[in-house]
């Protein structure tokens, strides 16, 4: 479109990411007419591994690209929970949460989940390089204004856009940041040699005083890691300095798997502080709603933040086409969603706080009763995170 050139959509989405473009994907397939727009150049290369655990593969599979997902990516079928001292805590089966709901938990580097999910979608659905300055909504309809200087007519906004939500600003809707103590490093070992070939799809983390690791292969010959540490917010190091810092959390809590770091590049090594968003009273304002993180940002401590984002596109979609385009849409959205993400935000703000205490007696008692509360309430947990509406 040229400078001053206005078009009409049914939803308008802010935001390229995993949910945005799920998002998309969904409406596209129920025959609405779709603009996204991103303010990046392109789809972002930036990021490490992400898990797809079973209920964002069932939303997957009713969208049809379920099998592309499981291609690009490397099956998990068991997950170690372990104290820093060699104790395991827990041994989770992910096969056996497979044979109940259809699908294996997916390991993949963010990137190429984004390139699957953008390869479904019809040419310039998505627009780079723009994104909302102003809106006004009106009885029927909202006025976009984009920074490119085009505008767009939509009969719904929808901000898929981050914590950090723009959309969320211009409708009022608020947010604060909760930072949970803790800062993180994550990237990809390329070519790393950890683990005998039997164990090849088992996946670890491990829990040290004030930090842990964790780590999965994410295809052949590759394994994404991470690592939390206690930190004050907004405290960023230097290129070298994440590597010396990691280097030695790794010596002095988790040994055995020094190779993630010796096969990382420096440059590669991404720190992101964990925060998640303070309860929203609500997700729309009008004609304009959020998704995802914009919404109800989590902690990473369940790897739910982005089938969250995943669940919401299918459950907005499945709302608009029970209420068409409008307000009460995003309301029965939010019902059907809320009891869920409110149980995923608090349970992973807690794991969380459980998994860096630094006294050796806390540590032993927090390992006991996990113990204990892990095998009477599995069950229910896993009913409660993987299925879907």
């Amino acid at each position: 479109m040229s400078e001053g050139s206005e078009n009409k959509v049914d939803v308008l989405i802010q935001g390229a990411g995993i949910g945005g473009l799920t998002l998309a994907i969904a409406l596209i397939q129920r025959g609405y007419s779709i603009q996204v727009v991103e303010r990046t150049n392109g789809l972002s290369e930036i990021g490490a591994g992400i898990w797809m655990a079973a209920n964002p593969m069932q939303v997957f599979d009713r969208l049809g690209f379920a099998d592309k997902v499981t291609d690009a990516g490397w099956m998990m079928h068991r997950l170690t929970l372990e104290d820093y001292r060699g104790e395991v805590i827990q041994v989770s089966d992910i096969s056996a949460i497979a044979k109940l709901f259809g699908f294996e938990t997916i390991a993949l580097h963010r990137s190429v989940l984004q390139k699957v999910l953008f390869q479904q979608l019809p040419a310039e659905t998505v627009r780079f390089n723009t994104e909302v300055k102003t809106l006004s909504q009106r009885s029927d309809s909202v006025s976009v204004q984009l920074t490119d200087g085009t505008s767009i007519t939509a009969k719904i906004v929808v901000g898929a856009d981050g914590i950090n939500s723009q959309i969320r600003a211009l409708a009022g809707l608020g947010g604060e940041k909760r930072y949970s103590g803790s800062s993180s490093y994550r990237a990809i070992a390329k070519g790393a040699q950890l683990l005998p070939a039997e164990l090849d799809h088992d996946a670890y983390e491990i829990w040290g005083k004030g930090c842990r690791v964790g780590f999965s292969k994410i295809n052949a010959n590759d394994y994404y890691w991470y690592m939390t540490f206690d930190n004050p917010a907004g405290q960023s190091f230097p290129l070298e300095q994440k590597r010396s810092h990691a280097a030695s959390l790794f010596r002095d809590y988790f040994p055995r798997w020094t190779g993630l770091l010796t096969s990382t590049h420096t440059e590669d090594i991404l720190q992101t502080d964990i925060s998640d968003l303070k309860r929203l009273n609500r997700w729309s304002s009008g004609r304009v709603g959020l998704i995802g993180d914009a919404a109800h940002a989590t902690t990473p401590n369940l790897g739910q933040g982005g089938a969250m984002a995943i669940e919401d596109a299918l459950s907005l979609t499945n709302a608009f086409r029970k209420v068409g385009f409008t307000a009460e849409a995003f309301e029965l959205y939010a019902k059907q969603r809320r009891e869920k993400v409110d149980w995923t935000v608090s349970t992973s703000w807690s794991i969380g706080k459980m998994c860096h205490i630094r006294n050796p007696l806390g540590r032993s008692v927090r390992n006991a009763v996990l113990k204990l509360m892990l095998s009477r309430s599995s069950e229910k947990q896993i009913q409660k995170l993987y299925s879907i509406q």
